[in-house]
């Protein structure tokens, strides 16, 4: 399994935080930490600056291989 955080190009608006993108990440992994052994690798996505595409494209290659051997 692996998370995919999409639209970290923006900001949270003030009146709801104000949060930057990695802060928000972090506070969902601090809230999901108790229900993982470990927390589950993630990927920072933006379609609009293309942030997280190689990524994504390697995690879903590695993906596929692990699944062809087995």
């Amino acid at each position: 399994m692996t998370l995919i955080f999409t639209k970290c190009d923006k900001r949270k608006k003030k009146k709801n935080g104000g949060k930057r993108p990695e802060e928000n990440v972090s506070d969902f992994q601090e809230l999901i930490c108790g229900f993982f052994q470990s927390v589950p690798p993630w990927i920072m996505t933006s379609s609009v600056t293309n942030q997280g595409r190689d990524e994504i494209l390697l995690q879903m290659a590695q993906l596929r291989n692990y699944w062809r051997k087995h």
